[in-house]
């Protein structure tokens, strides 16, 4: 993150950072590639596909996370370039490359820590067998799995040494899952330590999830459950359930969680003995604006600890599936206690999205506080370009949190412009 040293800086920094993602689409390469399998291995390799992301991000924030002065700019660019052979006998290779560019950066308290370190360095690199619903895939790899996901807002993604198959397609599914290391966004190297920091090395994590739907009369339903170990820091079991009424006015869509986490060998990032419950409702008000409004209940009963699920990859980074949630910290990290959310989405043309969001959550972070009574308010408006610039767009999302607990509030505006090819 960077601060405020004065508006010449400001003005310097936000001129470089158009400059720059006005640039960035020109030094962009697709290769698309005949998705059919290859017969021989120089067809693997010749008929393989390149993609990518190319993105540049700007955050401004002001008395971050409740830090009173701590006002900060940082403007980045970079993201991964990524090739795949084409199939051959249901194998094939994936490999990219990540990096990332810093402009203007200050000292290592005035960076965002998102955005401040560059990096250059191999990103994925697996290899994966496929043959009809199912597929394994073994080395360094992105995944989309509870509280391991490839959370956005980054300029690279999470990526996880892991093997991890699946059999099964879309909401009917059985997976297996084995974590080794990983490397979160804000590094370029495979490790063995978490989020929660870098001061013991533990072996990973391990899991299990099953999903399948059910179609019953004009009610569509369908569920998930998963089982994560952590090792030394927690397991966590997960459910969700939704019954849909797509035929019915305003198409509702109801929801219900339920999450419990106890504690796994050393605790070292303490004792978990946890449980949460909530629910959610989804209609959508006209044909493109959608209405959400979700709730959760936190608790935990270990002694010695208050905050309430013990998530070591998405730790301060994001909240998963929780229902309640806000943008810019993480539900399970704010204490114990009720959450609420509520969303509007508009889709105003197929290139135009806007939307506002309002979180409460009022957790108690600790036994000696009372409860944050933090409130988020975001608005956001996304840009997505057409005809020759397709896969470019402009997304912003500003907003500010306010609790009686600090004097000041927190305040972050988040810019990016992306290429996705």
């Amino acid at each position: 993150m960077q601060t405020h040293s004065s508006s010449a800086h400001r003005t310097r920094g936000l001129t470089r950072y158009w400059v720059l993602t006005a640039l960035v689409p020109m030094f962009s390469y697709a290769a698309t590639a005949d998705t059919n399998s290859a017969s021989t291995l120089e067809e693997a390799i010749t008929q393989g596909k390149v993609s990518g992301s190319l993105r540049s991000m700007y955050y401004s924030t002001h008395n971050a996370y409740f830090a009173q002065g701590l006002n900060q700019d940082t403007i980045s660019y970079g993201g991964f370039l990524k090739y795949e052979t084409a199939p051959l006998d249901g194998f094939n290779l994936g490999v990219s490359g990540i990096f990332v560019r810093g402009i203007n950066h200050g000292s290592a308290s005035q960076t965002v820590s998102e955005l401040g370190d560059n990096q250059t360095n191999i990103g994925e690199a697996w290899l994966q067998w496929r043959n009809d619903d199912f597929r394994i895939t073994a080395g360094n790899q992105q995944l989309d799995i509870p509280f391991l996901g490839n959370y956005d807002w980054r300029i690279t993604p999470m990526i996880y040494q892991a093997i991890d198959a699946e059999y099964g397609q879309g909401e009917d599914f059985i997976r297996a899952t084995k974590v080794f290391r990983y490397k979160s966004w804000g590094s370029d190297r495979q490790q063995r330590y978490t989020a929660y920091g870098s001061d013991e090395k533990t072996n990973g994590m391990w899991s299990l999830g099953a999903g399948h739907h059910w179609d019953i009369n004009n009610v569509h339903l369908n569920g998930v459950a998963w089982y994560e170990n952590y090792n030394d820091y927690s397991d966590i079991f997960y459910t969700e359930g939704h019954a849909q009424w797509n035929q019915a006015p305003l198409q509702p869509d109801f929801g219900i969680q339920y999450l419990r986490g106890t504690g796994n060998g050393k605790d070292l990032a303490g004792p978990v003995n946890s449980q949460s419950i909530g629910w959610q409702l989804s209609v959508n008000l006209l044909s493109n604006l959608n209405w959400k409004v979700g709730y959760d209940y936190l608790a935990n009963n270990a002694s010695g600890r208050q905050y309430p699920l013990v998530t070591p990859y998405a730790h301060n980074a994001s909240s998963g599936p929780y229902f309640a949630q806000p943008f810019f910290t993480s539900t399970q990290d704010l204490g114990n206690g009720n959450a609420w959310a509520t969303s509007l989405n508009y889709s105003a043309t197929e290139q135009i999205t806007v939307g506002t969001r309002y979180s409460w959550m009022d957790l108690k972070p600790s036994k000696s506080n009372g409860s944050l009574r933090q409130s988020e308010y975001l608005v956001y408006g996304i840009y997505s370009f057409g005809g020759a610039l397709k896969g470019l767009s402009l997304t912003d999302f500003v907003g500010v949190q306010t609790s009686p607990l600090y004097k000041k509030d927190f305040w972050q505006n988040r810019v990016a412009l992306q290429y996705d090819f």
